[in-house]
């Protein structure tokens, strides 16, 4: 793995959004919304693995790092009565440049091939975080002005415990696009084959997790690999698609 990051600057919190990422500079140059503590460990978790298995996918997904947060800028912080910022390792999403919100009115923009990958491993990895309905919602993606395409992020909420089926099949931004893939034999066999072939590499994933979003100071386990993977195998198993 390349040296991470270390954050350097530290801006600011955004207001959107229920983690309220920190806003910062890094010496690699880039610029990070930055995730920790106050996001939940488990969280973070579930941003390094899902975003590992969106990019062995070609999913359009925004770069992300683990960046290293020092002392310095804990205590700062916590001094303002702010602890969700703690020293050791984050998870980092590169603030992308030349993006938008994105709206309704980009829908028609988005490939068709993009719609079914990305409602399909949606569905893989249990993340019911990306909505969108005629006026708001909560796509989680971005609109690149430059290249006039999607960038996905934000994959706090995949692997979702309480994932509703139903509720998924109802909101999704590409939810259309679902129920295509549900019709046709050969696109849910294409799925499940690309989806198997990481079910391999899920151990290597797993094994670049920092040790302290993978178990809490006394030694005990803050999340179950058994459990992520169950969510993937899924795949294997009869019925994946109802």
């Amino acid at each position: 793995m390349l040296p991470h990051p270390a954050i350097t600057e530290v801006w600011g919190r955004t207001e959107q959004g229920v983690t309220r990422p920190f806003r910062c500079g890094a010496d690699d140059g880039h610029s990070y919304y930055v995730k920790s503590r106050g996001a939940g460990w488990r969280s973070l978790v579930c941003e390094w693995v899902a975003g590992q298995l969106a990019m062995e996918l070609a999913l359009p997904i925004a770069p992300f790092a683990q960046v290293e947060v020092n002392e310095a800028f804990e205590y700062m912080l916590s001094t303002r009565g702010d602890r969700d910022l703690a020293a050791g390792l984050a998870f980092g999403s590169r603030i992308a440049e030349h993006t938008r919100e994105f709206e309704p009115a980009l829908l028609p923009r988005c490939a068709p091939d993009f719609r079914k990958d990305l409602v399909a491993f949606d569905w893989w990895v249990r993340n019911g975080d990306r909505t969108l309905g005629d006026i708001t919602g909560n796509p989680n993606l971005l609109w690149n002005t430059e290249t006039e395409a999607p960038v996905v992020i934000d994959h706090n909420m995949a692997f979702d415990r309480g994932f509703d089926a139903p509720s998924f099949r109802e909101s999704h931004i590409f939810r259309a696009d679902f129920a295509v893939i549900a019709g046709d034999m050969l696109l849910r066999a294409d799925y499940e084959r690309r989806f198997a072939s990481l079910l391999p590499g899920f151990a290597s994933i797993w094994a670049q997790l920092p040790q302290n979003w993978a178990v809490d100071e006394d030694g005990e386990a803050r999340v179950d690999p058994a459990e992520f993977f169950a969510v993937l195998n899924r795949v294997n198993e009869p019925g994946f698609w109802n």
